[in-house]
């Protein structure tokens, strides 16, 4: 049983700001004993041979992934190369997907408030391969619902990810996948929707200072510029 983390950012994120490196990422993501990891920055994949070998020796496969845009609505892109950077339209996506059979496109967060998909997302629902579960909802309010009975009626896989911006937060929410662990495998058992789960509701304090840090640290990135 592999356990996998599919949407993570580090200090290479170019949009949020963030206090922990790649490798320190990884550093955690070994601590947590994750088999797989995707390093989802904002409009840029933080990905390198060297990434790689350093996931590796920690016994991590490390899969190049993308949180990339498209009409400022998020899209995480995983197991993508570099001409993800030219997809800025559904129909850029579409073309993407059928020359890159290989990738994996996941819907995040599409009906939380923020520049998530909304209805944009059941109007493209066929072009994605699954559909995030949010670690941030709470017993009360849960924005996953929507998103969560499309993926039922279009029969989408569902993943529970960290959308990780604080490090101690890489754990709030990841999945199982039992298969052999190579990139292949892996992207095909998601597709196929073999995924075991693992998230619970938290509280707003928990939901609202992972906002907060990143809101002042970016704040304070910029005022340096």
């Amino acid at each position: 049983m592999l356990k996998c983390q599919f949407h993570s950012h580090c200090s290479a994120d170019p949009v949020d700001a963030i206090n922990y490196s790649a490798h320190q990422l990884i550093d955690e993501a070994a601590r947590l004993q994750y088999d797989v990891l995707a390093i989802t920055c904002h409009r840029h994949l933080e990905f390198s041979e060297e990434l790689k070998q350093y996931a590796a020796k920690k016994e991590i496969i490390l899969i190049p992934g993308i949180e990339f845009e498209i009409n400022k609505k998020h899209i995480l892109g995983i197991n993508v190369n570099e001409e993800i950077y030219k997809v800025d339209s559904f129909k850029k996506l579409e073309k993407y997907k059928e020359s890159h059979p290989e990738c994996l496109i996941i819907a995040p967060h599409p009906f939380f408030p923020g520049p998530s998909l909304k209805e944009t997302f059941t109007e493209n629902i066929t072009l994605f391969d699954a559909v995030e579960y949010s670690w941030a909802y709470t017993k009360n309010i849960n924005f996953n619902s929507k998103a969560i009975d499309l993926a039922i009626e279009y029969r989408k896989p569902i993943i529970a990810t960290s959308d990780c911006h604080v490090l101690s937060y890489l754990d709030q929410g990841y999945c199982f996948l039992e298969c052999e662990k190579t990139v292949e495998a892996i992207i095909s058992t998601i597709k196929a929707g073999k995924i075991k789960n693992s998230h619970k509701p938290t509280n707003y304090f928990r939901i609202a200072r992972p906002i907060i840090q990143v809101a002042s640290q970016t704040i304070r990135r910029k005022l340096k510029k």
